[in-house]
């Protein structure tokens, strides 16, 4: 499985480097889109919130509680236990983006799959829109060489559950308060 690893890590980092917009285009999507669809939820949430429908305000709140949930306490509760180096550092190769803490699992990706699952549940097509966002980030991720392929996997798997997860409980709450989607 390793060698799979490394093999695709290789294939995809080879992209870095050979252009100038192509870099910027892979530093956009590693780092900045996730502000950017940041800045979307926040705009959902209070628009939502401003129109008087409380309950998806509430959904998508617990959309982004969920995702915090995944990239701030699953993410670091891993790095506990496995201490993955990042590829920059470990296979000395260059890289586009820093990033200094472990690379197992991508906590961008953790963050946009938990976040894409619970946007999902309560709006299929933005839920779609936060998965491929996700997907792209991974990618940019392993290119800019600060991922392995199985980081980003294992981000996808752990942040789709943790958001699944988070979003039932979060809505079984909001039933008490009648603030759950449905009944």
């Amino acid at each position: 499985m390793y060698s799979l690893d490394l093999d695709v890590f290789y294939a995809l980092h080879s992209l870095a480097g050979q252009s100038g917009w192509l870099d910027a285009l892979i530093v956009f999507f590693g780092e900045y889109v996730l502000y950017i669809l940041l800045a979307l939820l926040a705009y959902l949430i209070l628009r939502a919130a401003f129109m008087g429908d409380m309950k998806k305000a509430y959904a998508y709140c617990g959309s982004a509680f969920g995702a915090l949930l995944a990239r701030f306490g699953v993410e670091p509760f891993i790095h506990l236990f496995y201490q993955r180096e990042r590829p920059f550092l470990a296979l000395h190769v260059s890289h586009l983006l820093t990033d200094t803490t472990y690379s197992f699992p991508s906590g961008h990706t953790i963050f946009l799959f938990a976040l894409a699952t619970g946007m999902y549940f309560v709006h299929k097509p933005l839920g779609y829109l936060f998965f491929a966002a996700g997907l792209l980030v991974g990618l940019a991720r392993v290119i800019s060489g600060v991922h392995y392929p199985t980081d980003i996997l294992g981000g996808i798997v752990l942040g789709t559950c943790t958001g699944a997860l988070f979003f039932v409980l979060w809505q079984s709450v909001g039933r008490r308060f009648n603030l759950a989607l449905s009944k």
